[in-house]
């Protein structure tokens, strides 16, 4: 992940101002921020869009920050704007230092959270929706175009009973997840995994393995990714 302050460019002023404001929201719970940077919880571009419903709440530990929407990449001339959408009583949480790209969706329903663990990022054009629960851990890298969610949006039937709807996913430490590739509803990621480029996940992925094709199934074990 780039250093934050790699991000700042003649647009910072406007910036700046709106990353105070997001700072100082009455949704915003900082427990433990970083202070290296800027004194504030994030470096926000003046661009993004919230929709923070009743109860919604953002938090911030383990020395947190979070460098929203703001890269310095190709993905700033076409990306769009990063948004930011919370129903009543979701949960957004960052620990340590986090980057979410242009053009991203973080999308959290009643009740929803998602927790991301820190020192990764995710860039252009991602979509990350929780009704339930995703977790993300540490030192993750997501490419551009990736869609995680919890949830079908949809009900399905088989021999009239009602199938599952919403399950947690829970992605572990030093995940890499290709450019267009979908994670969907119970998934787990192992540790160290690689999730190749326009995989569909629909099934758990053992640590150290890379997973390819739609649905994705295993085709190398025993990886090492480094980053």
């Amino acid at each position: 992940m780039k250093h934050p302050l790699a991000h700042i460019n003649i647009t910072a002023p406007f910036n700046l101002v709106r990353s105070v404001f997001f700072h100082f929201s009455p949704h915003v719970r900082k427990y433990s921020i970083s202070t290296e940077y800027i004194h504030l919880c994030a470096y926000v571009n003046a661009n993004c869009s919230f929709e923070l419903s009743k109860g919604s709440l953002i938090e911030f530990y383990d020395q947190g920050f979070l460098a929203l929407g703001t890269e310095r990449s190709s993905f700033r001339g076409w990306a769009g704007r990063t948004k930011i959408h919370m129903r009543e009583n979701g949960k957004l949480i960052f620990h340590g230092m986090n980057q979410i790209g242009r053009g991203s969706l973080i999308w959290i329903l009643e009740n929803g959270v998602i927790d991301i663990a820190g020192g990764g990022f995710t860039a252009g054009n991602n979509m990350i929706i929780a009704k339930e629960r995703v977790s993300i851990g540490k030192n993750c890298q997501i490419a551009w175009g990736v869609t995680i969610s919890d949830h079908d949006f949809h009900r399905t039937f088989t021999n009239g009973v009602k199938n599952t709807e919403t399950a947690p996913v829970k992605i572990g430490d030093g995940v890499w997840i290709g450019m267009n590739a979908t994670i969907l509803k119970g998934v787990e990621i192992g540790d160290a995994a690689i999730v190749a480029a326009g995989a569909l996940v629909t099934h758990n992925v053992p640590a150290h393995s890379i997973v390819a094709g739609v649905p994705a199934r295993v085709v190398k074990e025993n990886v090492e990714f480094y980053g």
